[in-house]
């Protein structure tokens, strides 16, 4: 009787930890939006099932897009949070606290590449448990571009289900 409900509340500060954990994140990244000069756009867990769901796709900026064939893998995303600027003051500030989030802190660097234009592009991942979130960072000139995907999947499947799609 004891040990059942040791593990019950064991149980319950883990779910909990977890998710104070991912609350945390989120809320990281949710401070970026009220950057002057930064868009945000926000999708939540509802209507990715409804695009799941009527096989519609899903796009973010030009260079990531769910069609319906991933339909799967929309059911295990519970958000898509996306952040753009224009103006190059903006951008760095932006730059520099995805870079302040991002250093330590448990991300692991995925990809980080430069390319003969100047674009960056870098590509993070962080689990907690079955959760995980990637964060998708490109920056050129006076644009900058983040994604921040967050559900119950990994960079393998989600590259996977981009390359059929494409």
């Amino acid at each position: 009787m004891k040990h059942t409900l040791l593990i019950k509340v064991a149980l319950c500060a883990a779910i909990m930890f977890i998710s104070t954990g991912a609350n945390a994140l989120g809320k990281d990244f949710k401070k970026l939006a009220k950057i002057e000069g930064v868009e945000h756009v926000h999708i939540g867990k509802f209507l990715l099932n409804l695009a799941a769901k009527n096989g519609e796709s899903v796009n973010i900026g030009e260079d990531i897009t769910f069609t319906g064939k991933s339909g799967d893998m929309l059911k295990k995303i519970n958000s898509i949070d996306a952040f753009t600027s224009e103006e190059k003051k903006t951008v760095e500030q932006l730059s520099q606290q995805v870079r302040n989030i991002l250093d330590g802190n448990g991300w692991e660097p995925l990809i980080d590449a430069k390319d003969e234009d100047g674009q960056r592009s870098k590509i993070y991942q962080k689990q907690q448990g079955k959760h995980t979130t990637i964060v998708i960072f490109a920056e050129e000139g006076n644009e900058a571009s983040l994604v921040v995907i967050d559900g119950k999947l990994d960079m393998a499947q989600l590259m996977e289900q981009m390359n059929k799609e494409n």
